[in-house]
């Protein structure tokens, strides 16, 4: 292990970005071999998501230096009240060495000045990891599975009752949006959908759609050539199902056959319709959590970053 008396822990900026990258690269490399697997092969998408927290949280971005050389990052978002660690990464070498606490108590730290009620993370299946986060006063309140499959099966789902129609293009119900997202996550996230309407979460082609219900809007979602849909959002569970059959049409369009999604334990209605669909659970992790938020059965987010 190197010697880490000399280790500086600054704020991230933007010439940081692509050493963040191959940080978080090794280090899910390393969980994912200590585990007896074999990585995946590396999709270099999580440069957008580092670029889009450092414009909207740039107090809550850290990194650690030893030897002039960046060994670790931090990257926590505060939307309302709920403060949430969408990156934590030290490259394997220095594990158990303390910068990934301190990162971690860094990003809490931004959390607290702007009032955070509550404190929450996605984490591995590392017990050290988890460890952490426990101490830090987070505990599991769900599991979070990644589940990959075809979209074509999607395509049949039943629409629920209710007539209802369709929306191509959610842009100009912002105000719905932010009324939408704070009763499902807890609060408004305007700056993360003006980011994903623009494409700014993915290089691919990338859509935006919704339900409409009397005229107002009863959910949406989002979703993209790479085969990855998220956010989705409903006050009725059950519109779920229309909306992931929305997203498998556009897909289907574009042949795109395939894809991935990362749903939390409480969303049955998600988790139940990939099942049928033929989709299976290709991993899985933990939301950990201060204490209970959002109702995650009808709120489906982008992943281990919450968004």
């Amino acid at each position: 292990m190197p010697d880490i008396g000399d280790a500086r822990y600054r704020p991230m900026d933007d010439t940081d970005v692509s050493a963040a990258m191959l940080i978080r690269k090794a280090a899910m490399d390393w969980l994912t071999r200590s585990e007896g697997r074999e990585p995946p092969p590396w999709m270099p998408r999580h440069s957008n998501i580092l670029r889009h927290l450092l414009s909207t949280d740039a107090g809550g971005s850290w990194v650690c230096e030893i030897a002039g050389t960046v060994v670790g990052f931090s990257q926590a978002h505060v939307r309302g009240d709920i403060w949430f660690l969408a990156q934590l990464f030290v490259l394997p070498e220095v594990h158990a060495a303390g910068v990934g606490g301190e990162l971690l108590r860094l990003a809490q730290e931004y959390g607290r000045t702007c009032g955070a009620r509550v404190f929450s993370v996605v984490s591995s299946t590392s017990p050290a990891a988890q460890a952490l986060y426990m101490r830090a006063g987070m505990f599991a309140i769900g599991i979070g599975y990644r589940m990959t499959g075809p979209f074509e099966p999607l395509r049949a789902l039943a629409v629920p009752d209710g007539a209802k129609e369709s929306i191509g293009d959610i842009s100009a119900r912002q105000d719905e949006i932010a009324a939408l997202d704070r009763q499902v996550f807890g609060s408004e996230r305007r700056q993360d959908h003006a980011w994903y309407l623009s494409g700014g979460m993915s290089d691919a082609e990338s859509t935006s759609f919704g339900l409409s219900r009397d005229g107002s809007l009863a959910g949406y979602g989002y979703a993209d050539t790479d085969g990855f849909v998220a956010p989705i959002a409903a006050y009725d569970p059950d519109d779920q199902r229309l909306l992931l059959r929305m997203a498998a049409e556009w897909l289907a369009e574009r042949d795109v056959e395939r894809g991935s999604i990362w749903v939390v334990s409480h969303n049955h209605t998600i988790m139940s319709a990939l099942l049928a669909a033929g989709w299976r659970v290709s991993g899985w992790s933990f939301l950990l959590a201060s204490e209970p938020f959002g109702q995650f059965d009808r709120y489906h987010p982008a992943g281990g970053i919450l968004l």
